[in-house]
């Protein structure tokens, strides 16, 4: 009984801080105070290949559009390809051309196997990739369900799904580095929702099986996000490896996976005061195309309206980072992550 009152007075809690602390902040910091701004980008990327994940629909297809506008080549992992198949033929307009410079590939990252074969598609395509954006996720307003291996649907898809990707396509952007002689770029699409994670120390029980709440289980996923791109930034700079890890906050942004609960006249009004999916999409391409990123140092940083900005502690901490990072091999049943070759 007390239990069930304490849990629900944190599930209350977590409502608060998401609806009037978050959200309002980031909305005035949005239209007021750091309102946003396209991306100064080369006018053209010729033989860049970028693989991103959910580039269907929402932010993902917003940054599809850039970066095909840009001349990259690009392979879209997303759960149906049909639909991701009319959008591309939208964006073409016809172009034979547009068309062929555009893979996509079935990809659901709640199941490591569908990871693991979307990955050996891509390597059977003979290219080396130069930025891999992971932007694909789920926000479910839903009781808390597991993935096939028993992960809490937000963690596994989110992040675990991400992590284990990186790991399988780790040589085709090392390969992609060497020939190019510029850094290859992970982009990991975090969120401004890792502070309730912070707040809650919600990382402490990655599946939420003490207590749930959606709002809690998505921001542990993008925070787990967060955490895992300062790890693996920090051994890619020791080792001298020439990769870059970028993460970032799209924005508060109008997207059927935010307000895909809401009644009609919820989504409406949001229209009016959310950032747009093409504007959040800009963000994504700045993070993966940016020449003046290439030699930032992004120890305890991340990208908000394309800015970097200061993480906060709880993501800094190193002893919160190497927890996680040591519970996600366990949990991916690997001996290393991105191990040197």
């Amino acid at each position: 009984m007390l239990d069930g009152i304490v849990n629900l007075l944190k599930a209350i809690f977590c409502q608060l801080v998401v609806v009037l602390y978050i959200g309002p902040k980031y909305l005035l910091k949005e239209h007021v105070f750091d309102r946003h701004r396209a991306p100064t980008l080369p006018k053209t990327n010729d033989q860049k290949t970028v693989l991103i994940t959910g580039g269907s629909k929402g932010v993902g297809l917003g940054a599809v559009k850039v970066f095909l506008k840009l001349n990259c080549d690009v392979i879209i992992g997303c759960r149906n390809v049909s639909h991701a198949q009319r959008e591309v033929e939208k964006l073409s307009g016809g172009d034979d051309n547009v068309m062929k410079r555009v893979k996509i590939f079935p990809l659901d990252l709640s199941s490591l196997e569908s990871v693991a074969n979307f990955a050996q598609s891509v390597r059977e395509l003979g290219v080396n990739i130069d930025v891999l954006v992971n932007n694909a996720g789920i926000m479910k307003a839903s009781p808390r369900t597991e993935t096939s291996h028993g992960f809490e649907a937000h963690f596994g898809c989110n992040y675990l799904g991400h992590v284990l990707l990186t790991d399988l396509l780790y040589r085709q952007l090392l390969e992609a580095s060497d020939k190019s002689g510029v850094c290859s770029r992970i982009v990991n699409v975090s969120s401004s929702v890792h502070t309730l994670c912070a707040l809650m120390d919600g990382l402490q029980d990655v599946h939420l099986k003490e207590f749930y709440c959606p709002e809690l289980a998505y921001s542990n996923s993008k925070t787990a996000l967060l955490m895992f791109s300062q790890s693996l930034e920090h051994k890619f700079r020791t080792a001298g490896t020439n990769i870059k890890v970028i993460s970032l906050h799209p924005g508060v942004v109008y997207t059927d996976l935010a307000l895909q609960d809401h009644p009609r006249i919820v989504r409406e009004f949001t229209k009016l005061i959310f950032k747009s999916a093409d504007e959040a999409g800009e963000t994504l391409v700045h993070a993966a195309l940016a020449p003046e990123l290439e030699h930032e140092n992004l120890a305890g940083l991340y990208l908000e309206n394309s800015l970097l900005v200061d993480i906060g502690d709880y993501c800094k901490n190193e002893k919160n980072q190497t927890k996680l990072w040591n519970e996600t091999k366990n949990l991916l049943k690997l001996d290393e992550i991105c191990a040197f070759i």
